[in-house]
């Protein structure tokens, strides 16, 4: 007898997140909260570190779901030194203070 055969893979990591605003205006690159895919921060949006990128096999515009905090859209990633986080965009600093460091949570990526 031959056993079904799984029809969905699931990739995971195990992560730590953290919250960014985009901060000021800067005149120097007339730029202010732009992803690394080309588009405007906004919320649902996260960075991930480059290793967990890679792990997963991410692609800018793929889901991901943090587990207890929700799904979110991958549109931008970290700065090389960064190893295992992710960031959620939140719309203003005090959010994003606010929502402090959560570790080890998991990251799923969504088929």
């Amino acid at each position: 007898m031959a056993w079904p055969q799984p029809t969905m893979s699931v990739s995971m990591s195990i992560v730590t997140v953290t919250a960014y605003h985009p901060g000021a205006y800067d005149p120097s690159t007339g730029r202010r909260g732009v992803t690394a895919s080309g588009l405007k921060v906004a919320e649902g949006m996260v960075a991930v570190s480059r290793d967990v990128e890679k792990n997963l096999n991410l692609d800018f515009g793929d889901r991901v779901l943090l587990h207890g905090l929700g799904v979110y859209e991958f549109q931008d990633r970290m700065a090389r030194r960064a190893q295992k986080k992710v960031d959620i965009f939140m719309d203003c600093t005090k959010k994003a203070r606010r929502f402090g460091v959560k570790r080890y949570i998991m990251l799923v990526k969504l088929a």
